[in-house]
Order: structure tokens, then C-alpha cells, then sequence
């Protein structure tokens, strides 16, 4: 019997997984969760049973899936963690992969398609999907210079963007859905990433590179 965890905000498509691989022979969902906070709760009661694999949805509210892997690796060492996306960008599958998922999937394609990817990645350790293969080939053969950005976390990138932009605590708040002191965490660890110590500094950094 395979167990299944699933982490996915869009009710609608959480309950349709659950119910449709609960159906599926072999199989059975341990745990589905609409945020990486209602996730870590149910993990830390002990309120489910270890996964085999995990389906986790990239853009959560809150904590991301990318920013929750480091966790669920440590949590659960041998399941493989399978990234839900509606986004096909090479950037993120290998932030994604980086970061210690063992597969990326598109949302888009037909519930069956989750039978086969679950299959494949208990079979052979990992799934890419056909479409974003040649895009992690591409980006691996690529000899772009390395950015300061290629150290942080896909929620802090955003972060970086948003600063970019010139918008406030609140209005990073605002489009990312989550507290100012949400935001002066993630940008904390911004700064102590690349050795810096205010959002001018990091102004600067990004204007530098630009320039580059």
C-alpha cells in the first residue's frame, strides 16, 4: 500500500486528489492539508501515519511548498516529494529539485496522470514531467553567471522583487498574503544570506548586478 500525503490550498482540487487516489487500488492518503501550517500541526500530534509520497502545491498562502521541503525531508527522510504546479518554469523545478524534491508534475494534466506519476516515483525514485524536461536541461547546460538570488529561497526571491519595486512592508504584506513580521523575517535572513544590513544595501546589490 502506498501512502499518500497531499499539501494543496485549492479545496477543491485537495479534496478531488484525496478522493480520487483514496479510490485508487494500492493506495491510500494519510493526510491532506490546505497549507504547510495545517501540515506541520497534523505532523507534529502525530495525527498521521508516515508518507510515501508527498504531492505538495508550490504557491501556498503562508509558508510556500518550496520554503516547506527542508521540513518535510526532515520529518519524513524516505518519502519522495512530488511538486504540484499550474507553472512550467525551469527556474523554479530546479529550486524545486535543489531544494530536495524528488519530482515536479503539472496540475493541468488529468487526475489519472497523478496514478502514474505516484507509480513512476515509487518505482524509480523520481518524476519530471515530459513537458518540463527540456527545461531542466536547458537550464542545467546553460552558463549564465550565478546571481546573489540563486542562494535564497523562492519566497525570499519574491521578497527581493517585491523591494525592487520600491513597495513597503505593508504592500509586500498585502501581495503575499502574509504579515509584516512575516516579511521582516524572511528579509533578516535576506540579509544575513548575503552579508548585509538594510534594504538599501540590498538596493544597492541589485542595482549591481543589473548593471552587470
Amino acid at each position: 500500500m502506498t501512502r499518500i500525503g497531499i499539501i494543496e490550498d485549492n479545496i477543491f482540487l485537495l479534496k478531488s486528489f484525496r478522493d480520487y487516489l483514496n479510490s485508487a487500488e494500492g493506495m491510500t492518503v494519510v493526510f491532506s492539508c490546505a497549507s504547510m501550517e495545517e501540515a506541520k500541526e497534523q505532523i507534529e500530534l502525530k495525527q498521521s501515519l508516515s508518507p510515501d509520497i508527498i504531492l505538495l502545491d508550490i504557491f501556498l498562502p503562508g509558508e510556500s511548498g518550496l520554503e516547506g521541503i527542508p521540513y518535510l525531508k526532515s520529518k519524513f527522510p524516505t518519502a519522495k516529494i512530488i511538486m504540484l504546479t499550474a507553472y512550467n518554469e525551469d527556474g523554479l523545478i530546479i529550486n524545486c529539485l535543489k531544494q530536495g524534491a524528488s519530482g515536479y508534475a503539472l496540475k493541468t494534466a488529468q487526475l489519472s496522470h497523478l496514478i502514474d506519476v505516484i507509480n513512476q516515483t515509487s518505482r524509480t525514485g523520481a518524476f519530471i514531467d515530459e513537458l518540463s524536461i527540456g527545461k531542466v536541461i536547458s537550464n542545467l547546460q546553460s552558463k549564465k553567471e550565478s546571481s546573489f538570488k540563486d542562494i535564497l529561497t523562492f519566497r525570499e526571491k519574491e521578497i527581493v522583487a517585491l523591494v525592487e519595486k520600491g513597495y513597503s512592508y505593508k504592500q509586500m504584506s498585502d501581495t503575499l498574503f502574509v504579515t509584516t513580521y512575516t516579511i521582516n523575517y524572511h528579509l533578516k535572513n535576506i540579509y544575513k544570506k548575503l552579508n548585509i544590513h538594510s534594504k538599501s544595501e540590498l538596493l544597492s546589490k541589485i542595482m549591481d548586478e543589473s548593471k552587470g
